[in-house]
């Protein structure tokens, strides 16, 4: 199927949704539990952060491709796309310390997923599909609307419920 042909009516973006918070929770879980069982958890450093990030961000970005996939041909390194991307952002978060600002560690991870992610992703649509430019906004926008789950989660956490905040 060409670009031009590409039909993406509410079902699909409605499927995108779903998919992607399935996915990136789903991601975060096996990212966090693969983490914790494998080094100390006293610390949240960036090769652990990094370390987690790819997880969730590979999780995440193969349940996009099973939809992308559909659509657009050639779309096959989205998972790595999204890896590099979610990687990079739990590592600059990682780095810039958590631990004294939740909520900014939370908004530097979106952030920097927005912009790292979507000119990763952007690379794989722009030879397929039109106006694919607008993927980077569109990227960085839902990645912000997604950074209101931190506050929550971080408040959440406060009452010691560790499970219902990771979710």
């Amino acid at each position: 199927m060409s670009a031009n042909q590409i039909n993406t009516g509410r079902g699909y973006w409605f499927a995108w949704f779903l998919v992607s918070v399935l996915g990136y929770g789903m991601g975060a879980i096996l990212g966090f539990s693969f983490i914790y069982n494998l080094s100390p958890t006293d610390t949240f450093d960036a090769t652990r952060g990094i370390m987690s990030g790819i997880v969730m961000g590979a999780t995440g970005g193969y349940f996009q491709w099973v939809v992308l996939n559909e659509r657009i041909s050639g779309a096959g390194l989205w998972g790595l796309a999204s890896a590099l991307g979610f990687g990079s952002a739990m590592g600059a978060s990682a780095a810039a310390n958590p631990d004294d600002n939740p909520s900014m560690a939370g908004f530097l991870i979106v952030s920097v997923f927005g912009v790292v992610g979507g000119i990763l992703q952007w690379l794989i649509l722009r030879r397929k599909v039109p106006r694919a430019g607008w993927w980077l906004l569109a990227n960085l926008l839902g990645s912000l609307v997604g950074a209101i789950a931190f506050p929550i989660a971080e408040a959440i956490s406060e009452t010691g419920n560790w499970s219902l905040a990771l979710i």
